[in-house]
């Protein structure tokens, strides 16, 4: 083993499915195994690939739109203002790409998590403006070019301008890491056979296209998570190890600010689509704070020392 187990202590931390009855369920373990195929731990490979030297200006995208989420969920917007501001704590540039709707809602989360950094709309990605680039939560096109959402349904009201920006990424040889909790989101492309197996309607879905909710568009690097803000939490936590930084990820209070500034604008928790509802993906606060305090101590404890000898 070339890795410190501290990252598949990581790693386990987010895989912990806690959605509600009627959601999927029983899927990530299955997804995680072949996107990690024996490899590295996931978060290990993302958050090498983004503290790499090389990089120095990263895109994180993420944001649904259109009915019933007009302001879009929770899930992906927190996860990438989290890296965002972790990937600037470490000295690298960082920009939230989200829809043009969802500008004010970042915005309300950066100022709750306590920082100031870019926010643009997604139309504006260029891939020469960015060394690396990240997707959190973004539904992904199948091979008919349509998005679906988790139960197989279309989101023809979906831009295809993130998978556009991340191919554009892939030819030019930059790092991309996709991270999701469905199979629905731009990443899983890079397992897009198993995927498909394993998620419901990942190869028919419910519409007339009938090629699946699996998307095909792939990033380098898949991280498959139970819940896509806990994936971008856990490359956070993974960089600040590689940077010795014990407490980079927000703390569990400053993601309950966060959570609760975004409901203001009428952002949504995509688990339930309940107005205020106060929670992530359809997990109550106080589970996706456990996870949050439970990463950061993971982390902490890594860089602790007992006194204790024999």
């Amino acid at each position: 083993m070339s890795w410190d187990p501290v990252f598949d202590n990581i790693d386990r931390c987010v895989g912990i499915e806690m959605r509600p009855q009627g959601l999927p369920i029983g899927l990530i373990p299955q997804l995680y195994e072949v996107a990690r195929a024996g490899g590295d731990p996931l978060s290990l490979r993302a958050a090498t690939v983004l503290n790499d030297g090389s990089v120095g200006r990263v895109a994180c995208i993420t944001g649904i739109v259109g009915a019933p989420l007009v302001f879009g969920e929770i899930d992906g917007p927190l996860g990438a203002c989290v890296l965002a501001g972790a990937l600037v704590g470490v000295g690298k540039s960082a920009d939230v790409a989200v829809p043009a709707k969802l500008i004010p809602v970042a915005q309300a989360m950066q100022r709750a998590l306590g920082f100031e950094g870019g926010i643009i709309d997604e139309m504006q990605l260029r891939v020469d403006d960015y060394d690396a680039a990240v997707t959190i939560e973004k539904l992904g096109r199948n091979r008919k070019g349509v998005a679906h959402n988790i139960f197989g349904h279309p989101r023809s009201d979906q831009e295809p301008v993130a998978d556009e920006f991340i191919e554009g990424m892939n030819a030019a040889n930059k790092p991309t890491v996709g991270i999701g909790d469905g199979g629905n989101e731009i990443g899983f492309g890079a397992i897009f056979d198993e995927a498909r197996s394993i998620v419901p309607y990942g190869a028919r879905c419910q519409c007339p296209c009938e090629d699946g909710m699996v998307t095909s568009t792939a990033t380098k690097v898949l991280f498959p998570a139970a819940v896509s803000d806990f994936g971008a939490y856990a490359v956070t936590t993974a960089l600040g190890v590689l940077n010795g930084r014990a407490l980079l990820t927000a703390s569990a209070s400053k993601i309950g600010e966060a959570i609760e500034a975004a409901l203001r604008y009428g952002c949504l928790d995509g688990g339930t689509y309940q107005p205020g509802k106060l929670g992530d993906d359809g997990i109550p606060l106080w589970g996706v704070q456990a996870i949050v305090n439970v990463l950061r101590c993971v982390s902490y404890q890594h860089f602790a020392a007992t006194p204790r000898h024999g």
